[in-house]
């Protein structure tokens, strides 16, 4: 079974043209780095419809689209973004292309219905997360949203974001009754905890150890730790290896690493004591340069790496682990 653990569909704001201009800002280092947009100064128009930025980043996209887009996959987890403001403006997962049967004209208010009516468009295929926001309209309401959308809409995760909007996950007062009533829903919740480039994303935040609190107070809360915990990935392991609920998603970080790379960094977590089989795959898709046939096929080759360094390979029935049956189990679609 191969599964994407992380993608991302339809819009992030009823304004498509401040979709647009979130994902510019973004992806404006990768582009940066690669050469391809001036460092010293911002990009003009032209040097960005050139390097196709201006069609990254949050590219809003359809179910037909996300299906295409994972040839040979499985399954497909769909996250909701929850409603915070931005600028003055009220961003979050919406459908602006008309491809749910959600009432109402779009907004983010409605981030868990327009996921859960994609999800049943193709229940064999797509997995929705559910997303609250203890800020938006306080603990309590984020709480019974959280409810609703798995005992009323069938959403089966949860998908938190503490550094874009601005919460810590250590916080006993936003934070706690959200993980208890994930514990009382027994729901998987992958978390953001890790770095952003986003200029309003709070770093201070965003660190794999303040899931501390979290591990020890909700043992039961199966938690991945999105990206890996980058720039923190060190940090984001040893938590994977103190708490045994604990799991890494790989999105982000195996889109900055070579093939080589990746191989010894497997190599290297079964020495900090993190076993293979806590490692999930993730693409984040369809954000920038994060293709998942490629990301897989890169999961899939490490042992090629191995044979040519003259190493140890990685037995393939852990590979296959991290490409589907770990988060598989996660989810509890094999035993």
């Amino acid at each position: 079974m191969i599964i994407d653990a992380h993608t991302h569909i339809l819009g992030l704001a009823a304004d498509p043209a401040f979709t647009a201009e979130y994902g510019r800002e973004g992806s404006l280092c990768i582009y940066r780095a690669q050469g391809k947009l001036p460092s010293h100064r911002m990009p003009t128009e032209a040097e960005y419809g050139a390097c196709g930025l201006s069609h990254d980043g949050f590219l809003e996209i359809g179910p037909s689209e996300m299906i295409a887009g994972h040839p040979g996959f499985d399954r497909i987890v769909l996250l909701a973004m929850s409603p915070q403001f931005l600028d003055g403006r009220l961003i979050g997962t919406v459908d602006n292309l008309g491809v749910t049967s959600v009432p109402g004209p779009p907004t983010p208010e409605k981030c868990n219905d327009y996921i859960a009516d994609v999800q049943g468009q193709h229940p064999d295929t797509f997995i929705g997360f559910a997303s609250v926001n203890p800020n938006y309209k306080g603990v309590k309401a984020a709480v019974a949203e959280l409810e609703r959308a798995v005992t009323e809409l069938g959403l089966q995760g949860l998908k938190l974001y503490p550094m874009y909007q601005h919460w810590s996950p250590a916080d006993p007062i936003l934070s706690f009754p959200i993980f208890e009533k994930a514990a009382e829903l027994d729901i998987p919740v992958l978390v953001h905890q890790a770095g952003s480039t986003r200029v309003d994303a709070r770093m201070d935040f965003a660190r794999p150890a303040l899931l501390d609190d979290i591990g020890r107070n909700f043992p039961s809360v199966r938690l991945l730790i999105a990206h890996c915990g980058t720039p923190w990935v060190e940090e984001a392991m040893f938590m994977c290896t103190k708490h045994p609920n604990f799991f890494a998603e790989l999105s982000y970080h195996i889109s900055t690493v070579t093939t080589e790379e990746l191989y010894r960094w497997l190599l290297h977590l079964e020495q900090m004591f993190v076993p293979l089989e806590k490692v999930v795959f993730g693409s984040d898709y369809p954000g920038f340069t994060y293709d998942p046939v490629h990301l897989r096929d890169k999961v899939l080759s490490v042992n090629e790496v191995a044979r040519k360094l003259d190493m140890p390979e990685i037995p393939q029935a852990k590979l296959d682990g991290i490409l589907g049956d770990n988060f598989a189990r996660i989810m509890r679609l094999i035993d």
